[in-house]
């Protein structure tokens, strides 16, 4: 058993070595960079596309479907793109589907992308915004 000075530093090297350690084995659901991605799309006014696209709801994130929620947008975002050619569309479909990939849900009660309310490109930016803000004031 340790005593004195060598038991205190034992302590606090398991502290402050141990919770830096394991900061690198939990999944990266923080992603400020899709919401600036996100803030230069709804101000693009070359992307103000007369395109109608599948747009989940708050609620369907918040209804324990996260992952699905974000896929949907990923997928939608991959339509945008094919509709606009904007490289920026692109980089954010990659982000949207890492950052769903870090999630963990069962899919078994939630909804196809398809059943979900399309909206025209500005609603569907917006919305994707709040999911987006919300997901990182969870988990920055």
């Amino acid at each position: 058993m340790l005593r004195g000075r060598p038991t205190l530093a034992s302590v606090l090297l398991c502290c402050i070595c141990l919770p830096v350690l394991t900061q690198g084995n939990k999944p990266k659901l923080c992603s400020l960079d899709s919401i600036t991605r996100v803030n230069k799309l709804i101000n693009d006014k070359d992307l103000l596309l007369d395109c109608m696209l599948y747009t989940p709801t708050t609620g369907d994130y918040k209804q324990n479907c996260p992952r699905s929620t974000l896929d949907c947008f990923a997928d939608e975002v991959n339509v945008l793109f094919e509709e606009s050619n904007n490289n920026k569309v692109a980089r954010l479909r990659g982000m949207l589907k890492t950052l769903a990939g870090h999630i963990d849900q069962s899919e078994s009660e939630c909804l196809q992308c398809e059943s979900h309310k399309e909206e025209k490109v500005e609603k569907f930016l917006s919305d994707l915004l709040e999911i987006l803000k919300q997901n990182n004031s969870e988990h920055c």
